[in-house]
């Protein structure tokens, strides 16, 4: 079997699941489809687009030859390679699950603190320039847009009460 039809294989499998979440979210009350009904559109769309840009790109673009990627250029001496571009040193694996939870920790707490969408706009932008994902202006860019796009399908369209966190008196004395 090709890589081509495993791939089509499991696209059709996840629109039967989205379509089976669609199907079932009929039965449930309005409130209760919030959430299940849109994320499911939206997966079917995606998915649909999976399948129609997977078959109609060509197929040279699918083969990648891994032994030829992961060798040195012929040219290059194995010396010079490794003088050219010091290999930095990789953290301890209990390291970097310590910085994991660390991070998530922030997270929760920044919401408990301010709430969720500030809290989402200022964990996103710190998180894009600590990361160096970014600069500074494309980050504020991209989290002020993440930002809008969580406040829009949560709380203008599906309507969900946002959670102000400790500033909830604040927030609603003023708003």
């Amino acid at each position: 079997m090709s890589r081509l039809t495993r791939e089509n294989i499991a696209a059709v499998v996840l629109l039967i699941v989205f379509g089976g979440v669609i199907w079932l979210c009929q039965d449930f009350g309005p409130r209760a489809r919030m959430i299940p009904l849109p994320l499911s559109v939206f997966g079917v769309i995606l998915t649909v687009m999976q399948l129609v840009w997977q078959n109609v790109r060509s197929t040279e673009e699918l083969q990648m030859d891994l032994i030829a990627v992961s060798r040195p250029q012929a040219g290059a001496d194995a010396g010079d390679a490794a003088a050219a571009k010091p290999v930095p040193a990789k953290r301890p694996a209990w390291q970097r699950e310590l910085l994991a939870y660390g991070i998530v920790a922030l997270l929760i707490a920044l919401v408990f603190v301010i709430g969720v969408i500030p809290a989402v706009f200022v964990f996103t932008g710190g998180y894009f320039v600590v990361s160096r994902q970014y600069g500074w202006m494309a980050g504020f860019v991209y989290t002020s847009a993440y930002t809008a796009a969580i406040y829009f399908l949560f709380i203008v369209a599906l309507q969900v009460p946002p959670y102000h966190g400790l500033l909830a008196p604040l927030v609603e004395r003023y708003f």
